[in-house]
């Protein structure tokens, strides 16, 4: 019964996490800037982009998700030391041939992303890939056994060491992108031999045979929905360059705001949701409890989304140009996409307790077909609406997503989630974003006092028309709690 305030402490936890990188990362921009050309920053990103491709075409980011599920089906401890080596040998096994292979195909890749002269370049970032890879899959143990502490001090000293490095790198030595790269694989290295250490400490190397075709035939249809996520995350960029390359850069800053409810809420409730609610399902009556968590998410969720949507435009005005800018109302739209992405992502967890991932995986293939035949229809295709377009075929993707999600875990489990209160809470932000988006002040001061003024009453409204009584209650009490201590 201590697992939901643990639920709370550790996704507090990681939100904080979440936040400190967020904030170290916008104060990183301007030495960048200082000390990078454009053309170097783009370098960097594509071989970022290389990179990241590359862990996700391989399915090298689902190892960590298959050792949960697997994990938790064992009964015994020493059945579950036994899949964890197993899988943490996988883990290894796979990051170094698929960054072995990388490094072989490194050239045409360069070739590819128009970087004929980055091939070193390539082959060491692919090199730091394989390590960050194998210390995903390590913390991904730390965070099944609900060491947030541990978790996030680990992120906290990588996170600086790499600050550190790239300071003395690129500002000391000129090293350019070079020392980004560089930089990169010695904290990948270091920390994975320490996460390493500690893994092998607890469980040693037990590996079985026997554990490998279950960790295979539920982590490759997870393979395939990450490809898809990638497809819908990214491919409204590539239909919009070819329309206007400046809609491209308005675009891609409204949506890295509104990515931020999935990086600060969803992200931060994941990494302890995701990796202890297999263990949660094996007490009667789960279903009740994961409908009572899902509400308070869907809750935590609306008040971020409203808070980004109305304060959204007001901060864009002051980091970018006036061309950045996005139109009224555009950022709202993306922001719901991935409010619907996430509640999707909650009801999928539940798909995968009895069924295994292969519903979970044709989701995420119509998800992406879905959203390849909106892209076209919306934004280069017969209506051709450009920007518009790309943020509707988003949210209409994330929408079916997250109501195809809810539908399957309902008929499956029977989880007794309403979707009538989500209802009253939708139609109460779209009149309180329609009634900001009329009433702006002209003046940026008033226009952010306003937006403060909005949000409150709509989490005011909000806690009448979709919270239940009992649900006000437990904020009382969790308030009085706060106050007496």
């Amino acid at each position: 019964m201590n697992s939901t305030p643990r639920l709370l402490r550790d996704s507090s936890l990681y939100f904080a996490g979440n936040i400190i990188g967020r904030v170290v990362g916008f104060l990183m921009i301007p030495f960048y800037a200082a000390h990078l050309s454009t053309t170097e920053y783009g370098i960097m990103s594509l071989v970022e982009l290389a990179t990241m491709v590359t862990a996700i075409l391989f399915g090298l980011q689902s190892i960590g998700q298959t050792l949960t599920r697997v994990y938790y089906d064992q009964a015994t401890e020493v059945a579950r030391r036994q899949v964890a080596s197993t899988a943490l040998i996988a883990a290894i096994a796979g990051a170094i041939i698929v960054a072995a292979g990388a490094c072989l195909c490194a050239r045409p890749v360069a070739l590819a992303i128009n970087l004929p002269h980055q091939v070193a370049l390539l082959r060491v970032s692919f090199a730091g890939m394989a390590f960050a890879t194998i210390g995903e899959f390590l913390l991904v143990y730390q965070r099944m056994h609900a060491r947030a502490r541990f978790f996030l001090v680990y992120s906290l000293v990588t996170m600086f060491a790499a600050v550190a490095l790239n300071i003395w790198f690129i500002g000391a030595l000129h090293l350019g992108v070079w020392g980004f790269v560089w930089s990169k694989l010695i904290v990948a290295g270091v920390g994975t031999g320490f996460l390493l250490a500690v893994m092998l400490r607890e469980i040693g190397i037990v590996p079985a045979r026997r554990h490998v075709a279950a960790l295979w035939h539920f982590g490759a249809p997870l393979a395939l929905s990450g490809v898809c996520y990638f497809t819908i995350h990214f491919s409204d960029r590539l239909f919009l360059a070819h329309i206007s390359p400046a809609d491209v850069g308005v675009y891609s800053l409204a949506y890295q705001f509104a990515m931020l409810l999935s990086v600060l809420v969803g992200d931060s409730f994941g990494k302890s949701w995701n990796v202890s609610f297999y263990r949660f399902a094996e007490d009667e009556g789960w279903q009740s409890r994961f409908a009572h968590i899902g509400s308070w998410l869907v809750f935590v969720l609306a008040a971020g989304a409203m808070g980004i949507a109305l304060f959204g435009r007001d901060t864009i005005r002051l980091v970018a140009p006036p061309s950045y800018v996005p139109p009224v109302l555009l950022l709202p739209v993306l922001v719901f996409a991935y409010f619907f992405r996430e509640i999707g992502d909650f009801f999928r967890n539940m798909l995968l307790i009895d069924i295994g991932s292969g519903l979970v995986a044709r989701i995420a293939l119509a998800g992406a077909a879905a959203n390849l035949g909106l892209n076209f229809l919306l934004i280069t295709g017969p209506l051709s609406l450009g920007i518009w377009g790309a943020a509707i075929a988003t949210f209409i993707t994330w929408v079916l997503y997250g109501g195809v999600c809810w539908l399957a875990a309902r008929r499956l489990h029977r989880v007794p989630f309403s979707a009538w209160p989500l209802a009253r809470l939708l139609v109460l932000g779209a009149l309180v974003m329609a009634a900001q988006s009329v009433t702006a002040p002209q003046n940026r001061y008033a226009s952010v006092a306003a937006d403060a003024l909005w949000w409150c009453a709509f989490m005011a409204a909000s806690l009448f028309l979709y919270l239940a009584a009992a649900q006000r209650r437990e904020i009382t009490g969790l308030l009085r709690g706060g106050l007496k201590t």
